[in-house]
């Protein structure tokens, strides 16, 4: 079984060549597996080329048939010769799947329901092109945010962190944070594994530093208290978001995170009279590709470096960061948080000292007029419907998505489509 892929009017084909027996139904799956991304909902099977189909290629047909009508989309034939179309007749399920004379044919129709797809999005609230991207808004809370800061940061960056200086950060009540810590009994415990985290609606992901580079994660039905979130330094989300922007890139090649935040600067600046030069957003989005940078080894004392050195320095990259990592995870969901900072504008709003101790804790987090943090857990198979209620998806996602990896990201992760709850910052809350 040979096969191949191409991608015409958002519409994924799949050209078959050869039989669809037990080896080449295991050939299909694959393959359908690497091409069907999160944001994809229609397939073509160009089977003119098979000369046999057996039940274990029938099987493979309707769980991607399944897996498609779950998002709305659906499976389509093309070609089918006679043999292929008596096989499926006589399995009772020829009118389970659309058949068409030709791939083109097929594409066409799925296109035209893809087109409805898109018009319907922009129906909901008027899209508009601008620097690469098309988006639009849709409106959230005008109630007043806050960041609260949790710890110390300059303990993380000269590897200080003590169990006195660990914050202790609820699970109940916490939406949206990043920061450096983990879970456990007591500050004792964790101090040793400390590492990059994202809380989500409760729900905590974490990479502990333990050398195994596994991240973690527990969302707990109840908050009894035995287990807390201890963190070196964390920043937490005190109230709701202002809007919800609808993000698609109109390169194929997606657009970096960090050209996402120049955008969202300037909308902010554009549409929210108390922008002060600080936003928070929390993302779902659909990867073209993720980049990161993570803290190797726990910030305490043990690890300190000699001579008082930062761990930022050039000369302790090696050791204390993981090296940025190829694009990888392309087509995959992201669910995720960060901070950025425009520094001219937030330094005329907010105390200096107080705004200091949100600097950037990587080394690749500072370039540019804008600083950003952004903690981000990659998930499989999900459908990315950008007009599903934000906050309901997030949390669907995390209880029931496919878990696939948690990362402190770049501001060069790519991303192709995205749905962004953002919140201008009005005050900053030491813990």
């Amino acid at each position: 079984m040979e096969i191949t892929e191409r991608k015409e009017s958002g519409v994924v084909v799949l050209v078959c060549k050869g039989r669809l027996d037990g080896y080449g139904a295991g050939i299909l799956e694959q393959a359908a597996k690497e091409a069907l991304h999160d944001d994809d909902r229609s397939l073509v099977l160009d089977i003119q080329e098979v000369p046999y189909l057996s039940s274990a290629g029938i099987r493979v047909m309707l769980a991607l048939q399944k897996r498609l009508r779950e998002r709305g989309g659906k499976v389509a034939l093309a070609g089918a010769g006679d043999f292929t179309r008596k096989v499926l007749d006589m399995a009772g399920f020829l009118s389970i799947f659309p058949h068409y004379a030709t791939a083109g044919e097929a594409v066409r129709v799925l296109g035209r329901a893809e087109e409805r797809s898109l018009l319907l999005a922009d129906l909901r609230s008027q899209s508009v092109e601008k620097d690469g991207a098309r988006m639009n808004a849709e409106s959230g809370s005008q109630k007043p945010a806050s960041l609260k800061v949790w710890g110390d940061p300059r303990a993380i960056v000269y590897s200080h962190v003590d169990a006195r200086q660990i914050a202790v950060l609820p699970f109940s009540g916490s939406g949206y944070a990043i920061g450096l810590g983990a879970p456990g009994r007591n500050p004792e415990e964790v101090l040793p594994f400390l590492g990059e985290m994202v809380v989500l609606h409760g729900s905590l992901v974490w990479l502990p530093t333990d050398g195994n580079d596994t991240p973690d994660f527990f969302t707990p039905v109840k908050d009894t208290g035995e287990l807390k979130i201890y963190a070196g330094y964390a920043i937490s989300l005190e109230g709701p978001f202002r809007e919800y922007i609808i993000f698609e890139s109109l390169s194929r090649d997606g657009m970096t995170i960090g050209e996402i935040y120049d955008i969202l600067v300037r909308w902010a600046r554009e549409h929210y009279r108390d922008y002060q030069g600080i936003l928070a957003a929390a993302w779902w989005a659909v990867l073209e590709g993720l980049q990161s940078q993570g803290i190797r080894q726990s910030p305490i004392p043990e690890h300190a470096p000699p001579g008082g050195v930062s761990i930022m320095d050039p000369a302790m990259a090696d050791s204390w960061f993981e090296q940025v990592t190829p694009l990888k995870y392309r087509g995959d969901t992201l669910v995720g948080f960060g901070v950025v900072i425009n520094r001219e504008e937030a330094g005329r709003s907010f105390d200096k000292n107080f705004l200091d101790s949100l600097v950037p804790i990587h080394p690749g987090d500072g370039k540019g007029e804008t600083t950003s943090q952004t903690n981000g857990v990659v998930f499989r198979n999900v459908s990315y419907d950008p007009g599903a209620a934000f906050e309901a998806q997030v949390k669907k996602i995390l209880g029931n998505a496919e878990f696939v990896d948690m990362r402190h990201l770049t501001g060069e992760t790519r991303i192709r489509k995205a749905k962004i709850g953002i919140a201008p910052v009005s005050s900053l809350v030491r813990e």
